[in-house]
């Protein structure tokens, strides 16, 4: 689903202060949560890991992206290419930032919900975001193209029937010709709160901003009970 040619075309989106302030409010929750032992789902190249690290929490990250896990494994992080599903360890606490979830189709986000509960011990808490329907139709969808030397992007992302399709181009030039690789995203509206039967309650749900004046996620809180 193309995760890996994300990966290389993320750093160049310029979402790092957005991101960075979205970090700050995760740390400040798992902090306020008394959590230790700490899951980053979907870690991404570690970023967050990195932060968690360094205010003492010991953090372990997956993801399913071998290029993402390289990444954050360079950086000396304790990152693992697995899917949440087939982990066998506990946790006190879980993350899934910045739009983790949003990947997940509806019909899975039961059962991916449920095997997050796996990894945490009773009364676990378990951290996420997702996007707010004006999230996916202001900030998320249109067109984005970044021209440097070296490489091309361009992204297209259009939001129709709960389902955002981005589509990436993207350029690289390699000696003396330019290489092209190109791949689809998707990403999908959820309602929340998106659980059900999953052995979780509701502790907080918080409508934030990080893009404009008004709430483009959602971030929500739930415990093992």
């Amino acid at each position: 689903m193309g995760l890996d040619l994300y990966a290389k075309v993320e750093p160049l989106l310029g979402f790092e202060e957005e991101k960075q302030r979205l970090y700050r409010i995760y740390l400040k929750r798992l902090r306020a949560l008394g959590a230790t032992r700490v899951l980053d789902i979907g870690c991404g190249s570690g970023a967050f890991m990195q932060l968690a690290k360094e205010a003492g929490f010991d953090i372990v990250g997956i993801d399913l992206s071998p290029e993402m896990v390289r990444r954050a494994k360079e950086e000396g992080l304790a990152c693992e290419c697995v899917d949440i599903c087939d982990l066998d360890r506990s946790f006190d606490a879980a993350v899934a930032i910045f739009d983790v979830l949003n990947y997940v189709p509806p019909q899975e986000v039961e059962s991916f919900i449920e095997c997050v509960a796996k990894v945490l011990e009773k009364g676990g808490h378990f951290i996420f975001d997702v996007n707010t329907l004006l999230g996916f139709e202001e900030v998320a969808q249109g067109a984005l193209w970044i021209d440097a030397e070296e490489l091309f992007v361009a992204l297209e992302a259009e939001f129709k029937q709960g389902k955002l399709v981005t589509d990436i181009v993207y350029f690289e030039k390699k000696g003396e010709c330019f290489m092209k690789e190109s791949d689809r995203i998707v990403q999908y509206y959820h309602e929340v709160p998106i659980f059900k039967k999953a052995p979780f309650e509701l502790v907080d749900l918080e409508l934030i901003s990080l893009f404009g004046e008004d709430a483009d996620k959602a971030l929500i809180t739930l415990k093992k009970v």
